[in-house]
């Protein structure tokens, strides 16, 4: 979002929220859902913004004419933010988000994420050029913008969190870039308080107008939100960042599907599919999903909208990445911006998350666990820049 788009939106945190508890208002076209800013002269995010990973990478089946029409429909609901990376599909997924928004007449209310993904030697089967970190951001943006085709909004930056790489050298690199006009602001992905402390501060340092980073993109998955991201949490409200969170649902909630594509699945698929995804169906964990069942019925919502709804009230500054890719899932996922959960709801539902005890790492989504890895390019297609494995 440039030139002062951001006047477009109306601030409030709340705007067009539907004042009954449970209740939802469904946007019509052209009208933004609320958004969420965390300092007056920072960026300014759709409340849930559209992931569109699962549109190229990971889930299929991967056709281009219905990712087209999921982000167009998604547009007409109101939705004002898109994420993309640049290894996902192998830069196939920057070109579809490129073409789809590049033209559209509401552009310049968009705010266009996309990621880069430094990986080294320390990174197992990834390609890694004999080049420094701050090289390959430059590359990285260049290539990005190569297949966008239209402006950046907000690059994230993800390295490995044990690498040598200098912050301040990268910080100073990106300081360049916003210089010059190829981004519009800087976030971090998956990184550590410290790490977020000495980023910021570098990079207010190199910018000529002392910006400093934006956001931060972290997973936020449901069994282990609240204490895996306390500091993080806190550290972004400190220093005027929103928190860009993904993966609430388990890679799956919202999806466990009891057959049909994008339907709603019945509460005892729920529990059965989500016990089946953490592995021990523990008690803990049978009293959890059933505290957001029970709260589900008793507000007229869906377990999936219930915690969506949570996650955005754990923090004023927080935005949900909902990697939807059907309508009927997106359209509920996006009612959820205008969603009041009661206060007895929200009080349940943080008990719930408080009384669990420290849980491991969630498994891989099957989808994941089965990539091959190390992944290979399309026939005829190149790798832009160092790859992960998946897997």
């Amino acid at each position: 979002m440039r030139d002062g788009a951001v006047q477009n939106f109306d601030v409030s945190l709340n705007a067009g929220m539907a004042p009954e508890t449970g209740a939802t208002w469904s946007a019509g076209p052209d009208v933004a859902l609320p958004f969420r800013q965390a300092r007056t002269d920072g960026l300014a995010l759709s409340a849930i913004g559209l992931g569109c990973m699962g549109l190229s990478e990971f889930y299929p089946p991967r056709e281009e004419a219905r990712a087209r029409d999921l982000m167009l429909h998604a547009i007409e609901r109101g939705e004002r933010f898109f994420d993309t990376t640049n290894v996902y599909g192998f830069g196939q997924n920057e070109q579809l988000v490129g073409d789809v928004l590049r033209d559209h007449p509401l552009r310049s209310q968009i705010v266009l994420a996309t990621q880069g993904c430094i990986c080294t030697s320390r990174c197992p089967g990834s390609v890694s050029p004999e080049s420094t970190g701050p090289e390959l951001v430059r590359l990285a943006i260049a290539r990005s913008q190569d297949r966008l085709q239209t402006d950046i909004d907000l690059y994230c930056l993800r390295w490995p969190a044990d690498d040598d790489l200098s912050v301040e050298e990268v910080m100073s690199a990106l300081a360049d870039e916003l210089t010059a006009g190829n981004i519009g602001a800087v976030g971090l992905g998956d990184m550590s308080p410290s790490i977020i402390r000495r980023a910021d501060a570098a990079l207010r340092r190199f910018s000529p107008d002392g910006q400093g980073l934006a956001a931060m993109q972290t997973e936020y998955p449901l069994r282990r939100s609240l204490a895996r991201t306390r500091d993080i949490r806190a550290t972004c409200v400190e220093l005027g960042m929103l928190m860009l969170v993904y993966s609430p649902l388990c890679h799956g909630l919202q999806g466990a599907s009891t057959g049909t594509p994008g339907q709603q699945p019945a509460e005892e698929e729920i529990i059965r599919r989500l016990l089946q995804h953490w592995g021990e169906q523990s008690e803990h964990n049978q009293q959890l999903v059933q505290v957001l069942c029970d709260v589900a019925r008793e507000e007229s919502l869906s377990p999936a909208q219930v915690l969506q709804a949570w996650t955005l009230t754990v923090a004023s500054n927080v935005v949900l990445v909902s990697g939807a890719r059907h309508r009927a899932l997106l359209d509920e996922t996006l009612d959820v911006a205008r969603i009041v959960l009661s206060d007895e709801a929200r009080k349940r539902v943080t008990e719930a998350f408080v009384s669990l005890p420290q849980l491991a790492e969630n498994p891989p989504h099957p989808a994941l666990a089965a990539h091959p890895a190390p992944m290979t390019p399309p026939p005829g297609r190149p790798i832009f820049q160092p790859m992960p494995v998946w897997g």
